[in-house]
């Protein structure tokens, strides 16, 4: 088998894991959104707008696989169904707007690591580097945004 098919395996499946942690935010950002529209219009709308950005990495980076002669990701990880399924567990127990913002930020941080693992990677193809980049810029303002709301929702009181 020649080196070239090789790469461009390698390559898919470094974006097929990008869509993979994408799945995962989206999924949570929108049970956050049917969760919290009727009790936190503000965390609604900040939950629909980072489910928007989740669709649209996926659909950039699975354009990118297609290109590439594979099939996007379908699914999300195991972990992203594991926190998943804690997450809800802390929702019925606690404040719902809380581990929301709190499961979002590690959504976007797992979502900046592997946006940094393949900008990192050597076989990555010099024309995805700019498209990656700017994902990880914007995860990263994602990710602030989060952590500052969060310390405000901890901050209020009871």
């Amino acid at each position: 088998m020649s080196p070239r098919p090789m790469r461009r395996q390698h390559y898919v499946r470094l974006l097929n894991r990008i869509i993979a942690v994408a799945r995962d935010g989206h999924a949570l950002h929108a049970r956050a959104v049917a969760r919290t529209q009727d009790e936190d219009a503000a965390l609604c709308a900040v939950m629909m707008r980072m489910a928007g950005s989740s669709a649209a990495i996926i659909e950039r980076v699975g354009t990118r696989v297609r290109q590439a002669g594979g099939r996007p990701a379908r699914h999300g990880t195991v972990l992203g169904a594991v926190r998943a399924a804690f997450s809800w567990l802390g929702t019925v127990l606690g404040d719902a707007g809380i581990q929301y913002v709190s499961q979002a930020q590690a959504s976007r941080a797992r979502l900046i690591h592997a946006l940094q693992a393949a900008l990192q990677d050597a076989t990555l193809p010099e024309e995805a580097r700019p498209i990656l980049e700017a994902m990880v810029r914007d995860a990263k303002q994602d990710w602030q945004q989060q952590h500052g709301r969060l310390d405000r929702l901890r901050a209020r009181p009871v």
